[in-house]
């Protein structure tokens, strides 16, 4: 029982020490102030237990002598002492001052009061090294000048009688004067050490302080490069969820309606109506898959604008009239669409990618229309001076939630404020946008109120051009009856249904087709063949592809043109065929009206007459 108080009254001690005397809650181990706090708690300590000792003791002593200023005066140091030692609120640099100080006094009473005193010469020194290690070098070398001015006052004091004091000189002069040059000396060889102790210390704890901070710094990286990769890893879960769902959606209604036009039943007015049906989900689908090709490209930095002159109201009314069809389709009757046109010249001609303002528009007025069940979606531009456009598309859709505006523009990001409503969409339309309006040097902002609606601005760069007629609007002439009778076709295509369908659109035209279905066999047809007139290289084919082809059939003749097809969309295969040789480039799925107007370039054909 005895054992069991004993022990007790250890762990009470222990736990008043490590609370009232302990360092303050600076980390474990970060930097010098943590040692010197270290140091202080220990020293602290032993002012607590031997000073209490010696205060009793010098404490009756001074008493029984009647020494009783001597009493006060020791009294005042230790209760001092201990208050500043145990009261761990006052500021650090405080308690070590006051602690310092108190030493010093100590040290200059005792050797004014016995000059020759060890006990006095030995708390100089004392507080010379805690100087040193409690607060640093500078403060160490300027308790030694202290000290030493404090022994020249004592020696004025004690043995030139300017002024009286209490005490007398216990012993000559010279004797002093000894005493407190080998005490300088004492204190320089012992600080001399301590200095490089003290600057090998600091150095270490710096280097491990510089090491710390790296390893911390890296380590909020890694958590920082780890949850992004989660998130990543979430929001590729979910794109690839939504693209599964967004290209098995026009790929149903194109496989579907395909079965149904060889279906007996079916009227001519239905199969009309499906064959228009096939072409919209076909769009649709390639839309999906040139936005995956556009992030492909911004991710490798291929994607590249390609400024020219833009019939920007051409533009805006194409856009409109699409849309608008597309809302009346849809039967979407209780949403209306506006245009509003900031110029009054309907022939205005800017410098743009005319392809990417219309990917922007189309992008930001299908959003507005997928988040819009009632009301109205407006688009449209303004002039800002004579320097920006700025365009908008603002609807009154069901918002964007509050502080979502800037997380809206993030790639595979979705916001659904309605449960009862599945929204569609792959989340990288406004990403895109985002890219294409910083390419072509402009800015993307959005305003949003929830339940209320968006509005979407960009601006772009105002170069307004003089009016010219343009090849856009030469393609807008009829193009579906050129005539190449006579004329000779060399098609290199592995793909038999690629082959069917150049063979069908060109049906009409009258031209003469040859099939090579592979690289090798178009140059070998090339050889023995003399009145080719033009080439239909595919790119990628068996035994030999079509840059090598190119080559081959290019080193035979320079002057009969080469038409690369290919269902590559980067713009390095562009390059790539020009470097072959192909004097012109057509990406895959190949539209119709494309396919005439650029053999038409190379082999003007002659108009049928009706």
């Amino acid at each position: 029982m005895a054992k069991s108080k004993g022990s007790r009254l250890v762990r009470e001690i222990d736990v008043f020490i490590r609370r009232r005397l302990g360092p303050s809650s600076t980390p474990t181990g970060d930097g010098l102030h943590y040692w010197r706090e270290r140091i202080f708690h220990y020293f602290s300590i032993g002012v607590l237990f031997f000073g209490l000792v010696v205060y009793l003791y010098l404490g009756l002593t001074f008493i029984q002598e009647e020494a009783y200023t001597n009493a006060v005066f020791t009294t005042f140091v230790f209760l001092s002492a201990v208050f500043v030692t145990s009261v761990r609120s006052l500021p650090f640099k405080f308690r070590v001052g006051w602690i310092l100080f108190l030493i010093y006094l100590i040290g200059i009473y005792q050797v004014l009061k016995a000059n020759n005193s060890a006990v006095g010469y030995m708390f100089l020194l004392s507080y010379t090294l805690m100087a040193g290690i409690l607060v640093g070098q500078k403060s160490a070398w300027l308790s030694i000048l202290i000290s030493t001015v404090s022994l020249t006052v004592s020696a004025v004091l004690l043995y030139v009688p300017i002024i009286k004091i209490p005490y007398e000189p216990a012993i000559p002069f010279m004797d002093f004067l000894r005493l407190a040059v080998v005490f300088t000396i004492v204190i320089l060889i012992t600080l001399l050490p301590l200095n490089s102790l003290l600057n090998g210390m600091l150095f270490s704890l710096k280097k491990e302080q510089r090491f710390r901070r790296l390893l911390r710094r890296e380590h909020e990286n890694l958590v920082l490069a780890k949850r992004k990769a989660e998130e990543s890893d979430r929001l590729k879960t979910s794109f690839l969820s939504n693209m599964s769902h967004e290209i098995r959606t026009p790929m149903n209604a194109i496989l579907g309606f395909s079965n149904l036009l060889s279906h007996p039943e079916i009227d001519t007015t239905e199969k009309e109506e499906f064959v228009n049906l096939i072409k919209i989900n076909g769009k649709n689908l390639l839309t999906l898959v040139e936005d995956i090709i556009d992030i492909s490209k911004l991710d490798s930095g291929q994607l590249q604008i390609k400024n020219g002159p833009c019939k920007l109201h051409s533009l805006m009314s194409d856009i409109f009239e699409n849309f608008h069809e597309d809302i009346k389709r849809r039967g979407l009757f209780n949403l209306k669409l506006y245009l509003k046109e900031g110029v009054s010249d309907n022939n205005i001609l800017i410098l743009t990618d005319e392809h990417r303002l219309k990917q922007i528009l189309v992008n930001l007025i299908g959003n507005a229309i997928k988040f819009t069940e009632r009301g109205f979606i407006e688009f449209g531009y303004t002039q800002i001076e004579d320097q920006f456009l700025q365009f908008y598309v603002k609807d009154t859709g069901i918002g964007l939630p509050r502080g979502k505006e800037n997380e809206i523009f993030e790639r595979f990001s979705k916001f659904n404020n309605d449960k009862q409503r599945l929204y569609g969409g792959t989340g990288i339309g406004l990403s895109i946008a985002k890219h294409l309006v910083d390419l072509l040097g402009g800015e993307i902002w959005v305003e949003s109120e929830a339940m209320i609606g968006t509005t979407f601005y960009f601006t772009l760069p105002y170069h307004r051009l003089m009016n010219q007629k343009l090849e856009e609007d030469k393609k807008r002439e009829a193009i579906r009856d050129f005539n190449w009778e006579g004329k000779t076709f060399l098609v290199a295509e592995d793909e038999e249904d690629n082959f069917r369908y150049i063979e069908v659109a060109l049906a009409l035209s009258n031209a003469s087709l040859i099939w090579a279905k592979d690289g090798q066999e178009a140059v070998n047809v090339f050889r023995k063949v003399n009145n080719i007139d033009l080439v239909l290289m595919d790119i990628k084919m068996p035994l030999m592809d079509g840059y090598t082809a190119t080559r081959e059939i290019k080193s035979i003749s320079k002057n009969v043109p080469v038409i690369a097809q290919t269902a590559y969309a980067l713009s390095e295969e562009k390059e790539k065929s020009k470097e072959a040789g192909c004097d012109d480039y057509i990406a895959k799925p190949i539209g119709y009206e494309d396919l005439l107007l650029t053999i038409n370039k190379y082999v003007p054909g002659n108009r049928n007459q009706a």
